[in-house]
């Protein structure tokens, strides 16, 4: 099964091959990349439920993230998600994310919330991402039968198909399904989490050794839709700093069900893998948040006019003119900050004399950010990616036991049919949902990087997806 390219705006492909630096960066400069995490429970008495809260942290001033993958430890109770009723609420999820709206300074914080329900795995029930009945409502935000739960959640999103299958091209089976629905500035968004079996084989390109525990995906939109198209859109840059808080709830509100167990006495690792975006001139400013990729800035694009006199979003280190404003210097209908390419059209005309770029529109063969028609480097990333593993030891009663699954729970067990899994543990990334913000014209679009094509998060385990998308405007849920 070949690697695929998944994730677009707030990060990189990785399968875990030598990184590679344009040659004559100073590496001394580059960006540096220190995210924070905190696993607590609200009670850690062993074989009980419990909330379970896990915040994650881009410090201000690092690079942003380009993948946060977790694992699930193997001994926690999980329960499969068939013997849960769907629409069962069982977590909820806070962030804020820092943003640059409109070709402005990146300095606009961003609040988001979401509530996720226990969702259907009938991968042959599906329903689409998209606005097929042209009601002004994406189908998957819509609740048809008026029962308080998402159309998205009661049934299958057919793009996860597309996005996650094996080697023989067959859908991979979750074991476990959490989505929830938000509305961020106009735009109807989706985020899920997707539990698979220990040992499931999620790309060649990843360990899937059953000790690791349960490799985790959380897609945010369609995710790594092969069918998606880039499109401009509001939020023209996301960089540091973000916080997220992701609470997985140990039972339901009205105590008549338990949505995840602690294990047996003994002290449990949970680790985070993450990767800081890439930095091609090395100036402390990734590649999606540079307009001047390949040339160091003079200023600082998170604060206004910092380098930048005419106020058009390019720094002095490479605009044309730094007298002259002109948003879209390259008329290709991205903002200059919105746009991997900002000097050499790469996108969808705005005016009946601008350049024609419609072939090659925020094309990145390589993934760093850096569109193919600017690139000195199309087919070699530009920049390396930095890794940080992050783990803390979480006890449970005593901390000095054996350790072990609770009764009931084991590898393969279903916990007796009323536990749920760990799923909330997953990292789900305040800020790729925070950036969720609506783009209108010709519908609305999801656009929470500057353009690139989608691209992937990895380590070794689970992996977060995250991508531009398109969708329509929806209701407040």
């Amino acid at each position: 099964m070949r690697l695929k390219p998944l994730l677009g705006w707030a990060a990189v492909v990785v399968a875990m091959t030598p990184l590679l630096l344009l040659s004559g960066v100073d590496r001394s400069e580059a960006g540096t990349f220190e995210p924070t995490l905190k696993v607590t429970l609200d009670n850690p008495e062993p074989e009980q439920s419990s909330n379970t809260t896990v915040d994650f942290g881009v410090p201000a001033g690092d690079v942003n993230f380009a993948a946060v993958v977790a694992f699930v430890p193997k001994d926690w109770g999980v329960v499969r998600g068939k013997d849960i009723p769907i629409g069962t609420i069982v977590g909820e999820l806070s962030s804020t994310a820092t943003l640059g709206l409109i070709n402005s300074a990146c300095n606009t914080a961003l609040p988001v919330e979401f509530t996720f329900f226990n969702s259907s795995l009938d991968v042959n029930d599906t329903i689409s991402f998209y606005d097929e009945d042209d009601n002004q409502t994406p189908d998957f935000y819509e609740d048809k039968d008026k029962n308080d739960v998402p159309d998205g959640a009661e049934r299958y999103p057919d793009f996860i198909k597309r996005v996650l299958d094996d080697k023989d091209g067959n859908p991979l089976q979750p074991i476990r399904r959490s989505a929830g629905v938000t509305v961020v500035a106009g735009t109807a968004v989706l985020l899920q989490f997707l539990l698979f079996e220990p040992g499931t084989v999620i790309d060649e390109a990843l360990p899937s050794d059953p000790a690791l525990g349960y490799p985790s995906v959380t897609l945010l939109q369609n995710a790594g839709d092969p069918d998606v198209v880039p499109a401009p859109g509001p939020i023209t840059d996301f960089c540091s700093p973000l916080v997220s808080s992701n609470v997985a709830y140990g039972q339901t509100e009205d105590g008549s069900m338990k949505l995840q167990v602690n294990p047996k006495d003994g002290t449990y690792q949970f680790t985070v893998a993450s990767l800081g975006l890439r930095d091609a001139d090395g100036d402390g400013y990734e590649n999606n948040f540079d307009t001047c990729s390949l040339v160091a800035n003079e200023g600082d694009p998170r604060v206004p006019n910092s380098g930048d006199s005419d106020g058009d979003g390019l720094d002095a280190a490479c605009d044309p003119d730094d007298d002259d404003t002109n948003s879209d210097e390259d008329l290709d209908g991205y903002l200059n900050r919105g746009d991997n390419c900002p000097l050499k059209a790469n996108g969808q005309p705005i005016e009946p004399d601008a350049p024609t770029a419609d072939e090659t529109n925020q094309e990145d063969k390589d993934l760093d950010f850096i569109g193919d028609v600017c690139d000195p480097n199309p087919d070699t990333a530009n920049g390396e990616l930095i890794f940080k593993q992050i783990t803390q030891d979480v006890k449970i009663g005593t901390g000095t036991g054996t350790g072990g699954p609770p009764a009931g729970f084991g590898q393969g067990s279903s916990g007796g049919g009323d536990d749920d899994s760990n799923t909330g543990l997953i990292i789900a990334i305040a800020a790729g949902v925070a950036a969720a913000v609506v783009v209108v014209g010709g519908g609305a679009y999801l656009l929470m990087r500057r353009g690139g094509p989608p691209t992937l998060f990895i380590h070794p385990s689970s992996f977060i997806l995250l991508r531009r998308a398109s969708s329509s405007p929806g209701r407040t849920w």
